[in-house]
């Protein structure tokens, strides 16, 4: 019986149980198979054997009220109930056809096939007789009805005696069989009683050895009884591991026997939990203490942080506003270099100017020294015509008068030719000075231009540079922005660490308590103080250090929480650095 112990206990209780109800199935089957047969016989005994004495006692009482119909047709005082006698005869024999026909289902046997067709033929013959007696009856006169009853008691009942002879034997037969039936049905139900009652014994002497044997396995795995168990259960779950268990009577590897080591087990195992409860809320809120430093310390880090972003911005929106001059510059430079250069063009172009205005001085001084020779040349004419006409007297003073003025007229000629020349000649000689100082301004615009140019040149160098240079501060003042958005997260993490960190702490501090709720023995106690004593080293605290000020600009305006929160916290220390490191 040793594998009945390595089977669990809900196994052993459903395989009882299962044995007990399958007993009781078997039972219940029995009986209602029984029950079934019994309603079988019961109902055969009613559709085959009832229903036909109903219906052969009907058809013989049917046949009796059609012979009794045709008497009292007979025996009528007048026609009008003769012929109401006359019309019930036929519905009797009707009925009694239709009943005798519903017997044919009810008869299995040859015995009674034979006799209900025997029953069939006489009833026919009766039926014929009786309609010979009604064809009389019919032309017969009230009170003379002698041949009408001879044929009835002559001819009709003889019939009708055989019909209600094989009639009745047909009531014999039911009643035979009925009463076969009703033995057979007190037989069964004998035997199925019987069988029953020997079922019910033995399913309950098997389910009280089933019951007695589980109860002692599941007494022996429970090592006591139930009420034992759950007593020293109680009183485990209450916190008492000192309760005394008599481990020495229960069975080895019962329940009583592991919830002894239990207790033992338990025992050293709430001395260590305690133990390990206290270093861990020592431990705990030492951590808090550290979080909330370095909350303080990254909050204040986050502020510089904060502080040199709206630094930085101010610092890129300078370079962008230089930027933007420096762009200026170059279009301007650019465009007065353009403009040095149309000049540069238009000093060329006097230049070739002044210089055919020189050649053409120069043409106008030939032209008028070539006026001034024909002036002088008209002049010596003019000279020799007045010597002509002196010579010539009275007849040439005419000519003389001509002579004269054409000689006052070649030396006016003469005189203003040479203002002319003189003047043609100051006008040359401005007209040369005008083309080197033309020359001159051509070289000093030449120069200007190309110094315009290299201006120029640099102007869009600086401009380029101011660009990158905001590109630059651009991108350091995203990283900034970036780093105080990490760096605020970071201080958002470390208030939820320390959040996380007193919680801890608390819950440390809950389990010492429960934890305390457990009682047990001095000696156990004993095992944890070198491990407490380990765990309670405090840890170095440290004080932190404000951050530096940022350098005064535009952005502290836009700043004035951050500013405030970095002025009031705490100063701290010189060692702070070495603080961080050792955190």
């Amino acid at each position: 019986m040793h594998w009945l112990n390595t089977i669990k206990v809900r196994t052993k209780l459903i395989g009882g149980f299962l044995i007990v109800a399958g007993i009781a199935a078997l039972i219940g089957l029995l009986g209602v198979r029984s029950a079934s047969e019994l309603h079988d016989i019961t109902e055969t005994m009613y559709d085959r054997d009832i229903v036909g004495l109903r219906l052969a006692a009907n058809t013989n009482i049917q046949l009796l009220s059609a012979e009794r119909a045709m008497r009292n047709a007979m025996l009528a005082p007048t026609m009008a109930i003769r012929q109401q006698h006359m019309k019930a005869m036929p519905e009797y024999m009707a009925n009694s056809r239709n009943d005798l026909a519903q017997l044919d289902p009810s008869f299995t046997t040859n015995e009674g096939r034979t006799l209900l067709q025997d029953a069939r033929n006489a009833f026919e013959e009766y039926e014929k007789s009786l309609s010979r007696v009604a064809a009389v009856v019919a032309i017969e006169a009230l009170g003379d009805t002698e041949r009408s009853m001879s044929m009835l008691i002559g001819e009709v009942r003889p019939i009708a005696n055989k019909v209600s002879d094989l009639i009745n034997t047909l009531l014999q037969l039911k009643l035979d069989a009925a009463h076969e039936l009703d033995t057979h049905a007190d037989a069964e139900y004998k035997n199925i009683r019987l069988l029953l009652i020997i079922l019910t014994i033995a399913g309950a002497v098997l389910a009280i050895i089933i019951g007695a044997l589980i109860t002692r396995i599941l007494t022996r795995q429970l090592g006591g009884e139930p009420l034992e168990v759950a007593n020293i259960a109680h009183s485990i779950a209450d916190g008492n591991l000192n309760t005394k268990i008599d481990a020495a009577r229960a069975p080895k590897g019962s329940v009583v026997d592991a919830m002894s080591q239990m207790q033992v087990a338990l025992r050293q195992v709430v001395a260590a939990v305690r133990s390990s409860s206290d270093s861990i809320a020592t431990g705990s809120n030492q951590i808090a203490i550290g979080n909330a430093d370095l909350s303080q310390r990254t909050e204040e880090q986050a502020a510089n942080i904060t502080e040199t972003a709206a630094a930085m911005e101010e610092l890129s929106s300078t370079v962008k506003s230089n930027a933007e001059v420096a762009r200026q510059a170059a279009q301007l430079s650019s465009s007065a270099s353009s403009a040095a250069v149309e000049g540069g063009e238009v000093v060329g172009k006097v230049v070739t100017t002044m210089d055919e205005m020189n050649e053409s001085s120069k043409k106008i001084v030939e032209i008028i020294d070539v006026i001034d020779g024909i002036a002088f040349q008209t002049n010596i004419l003019a000279l020799n015509a007045a010597v002509e006409a002196a010579r010539a007297g009275e007849q040439g003073r005419g000519f003389a008068v001509v002579a004269s003025e054409v000689r006052s007229l070649a030396q006016r000629s003469a005189s203003a030719a040479r203002d002319i020349k003189n003047l043609i000649d100051d006008s040359v000689n401005k007209v040369e000075n005008g083309t080197k100082m033309v020359y001159a301004a051509g070289e000093s615009m030449r120069g200007i231009v190309t110094q315009v140019k290299h201006v120029t040149d640099l102007i869009n160098d600086i401009s380029a540079a101011t660009t990158e240079q905001t590109t630059g501060l651009s991108q350091i003042s995203d990283a900034v922005v970036q780093l105080s958005d990490v760096t605020q997260q970071n201080a958002a993490l470390v208030e939820e660490s320390a959040t996380a960190a007193e919680s801890l702490s608390e819950q440390a501090q809950h389990l010492v308590d429960v934890v305390r709720v457990f009682q047990i023995g001095t000696e156990v106690q004993q095992a944890a103080p070198t491990r407490t004593a380990r765990a309670t080293k405090p840890m170095r605290t440290f004080t932190p250090k404000a951050p530096a000020p940022v350098a005064a600009s535009p952005a502290k305006s836009r700043l004035p929480l951050a500013s405030a929160a970095t002025s009031t916290k705490t100063p701290a220390s010189n060692n702070v650095n070495d603080d961080w490191e050792e955190f």
